[in-house]
């Protein structure tokens, strides 16, 4: 393992107060960003559900709206100033049921407007674990994409009514601050991937996509420099955000004008005490490099990483939710409120 450990081979705002929603709005307008110091103002978590452990199960087989509804809930009442959830779709879950993966996300949409909140949806998921979320591969993005799919030009390129389905019905909806169009897509490739994204990007913008979109990749600017003509928002991973290179990365995003936000942070450990000092570091680094966070994860789930050994299997990331899966808040992980205060 690396000096800085991180999942995958690296191991996926409006904000949320009324009189802010307009603002936001208006600037996420053809691949235009928020102005970085808007992006400083993200602060959430990854969400993934208590009920599933991949992204079929989350989104068809076991979706439950009430548990969703509750979950966030749970955050806001624990963490009043948390504004913002990455959500990781799944197109295995769109291929088995189009309509009703499409009901299910509009219903967490709803759930978010609710709860004051706003989503980064995240299309594709490059991060593979035990259990399986789902995903891409090399092999899939070889022939679905580059053989078969004539590179996304093919009549039926298999993802174009995936990324129909969610640009063409949610493409200007507020609820949605950013989109994420692959979860750590080089966690075993690299330039297999690069025209994908590409292809991607210019289709989600293309089918009406008017907020920022961005990929997720690991804290190098080398991975930017790759998703970096495909993102209008830099968004990272860092990990043990202490040890992370952030002279280079932000001279970078000042080089391209675009802000970077981590969309993924705070390292597991079945510890209590050590996952808060972890992420209090994570948390301090990110006020003094002034950028967004969003933490992983809100909730206890049965997705990998996500849960204690009573609920499966632990690999080296070990346990990085914030509330049990009883619903209780996990000790001392009130560390986020001191970053996060109530807007």
């Amino acid at each position: 393992m690396n000096a800085i450990p991180q999942r995958g081979s690296l191991c996926g705002m409006i904000v949320c107060i009324a009189t802010v929603i307009v603002p936001w709005t208006v600037f996420a307008e053809e691949g235009a960003a928020p102005p970085r110091d808007r992006w400083a103002e993200v602060r959430g978590f990854n969400y993934q559900p208590s009920f599933g452990r991949t992204g079929v199960e989350i989104w068809i087989d076991r979706f439950d709206e009430a548990t969703v509804d509750r979950e966030l809930d749970l955050g806001r009442k624990y963490f009043p100033g948390m504004n913002t959830v990455r959500l990781w779709l799944s197109h295995d879950a769109y291929f088995k049921h189009p309509k009703q993966f499409s009901d299910n996300f509009e219903a967490v949409l709803k759930a978010c407007e609710r709860h004051k909140l706003v989503a980064i949806p995240t299309l594709f998921n490059n991060w593979h674990s035990i259990p399986d979320f789902g995903g891409i591969s090399p092999e899939m993005i070889t022939y679905w994409f580059a053989n078969f799919g004539q590179n996304g030009q093919a009549p039926n390129y298999v993802f174009r009514p995936y990324l129909e389905a969610l640009f063409k019905t949610h493409g200007s909806d507020a609820r949605i601050l950013a989109w994420d169009l692959c979860n750590e897509p080089f966690n075993n490739g690299r330039e297999v991937y690069v025209e994908w994204l590409r292809h991607t990007y210019q289709t989600a913008k293309a089918l009406g996509a008017q907020q920022s979109v961005g990929v997720s990749v690991a804290p190098s600017v080398d991975d930017l420099r790759l998703v970096e003509p495909y993102s209008d928002v830099l968004m990272i991973h860092p990990y043990f955000a202490p040890q992370v290179g952030w002279d280079a990365l932000q001279a970078f995003a000042r080089e391209k004008g675009k802000p970077l936000l981590a969309t993924e942070c705070c390292w597991g450990s079945l510890d209590d005490a050590r996952r808060v000092v972890i992420a209090d570091a994570d948390f301090a680094t990110f006020q003094k490099q002034k950028i967004g966070f969003l933490a992983h994860a809100l909730h206890e789930s049965h997705v990998a990483d996500l849960h204690r050994p009573q609920y499966g299997v632990i690999s080296s990331a070990e346990y990085m939710a914030f509330i049990h899966m009883d619903g209780s808040l996990r000790a001392g992980h009130e560390i986020f409120n001191r970053y996060a205060p109530p807007q």
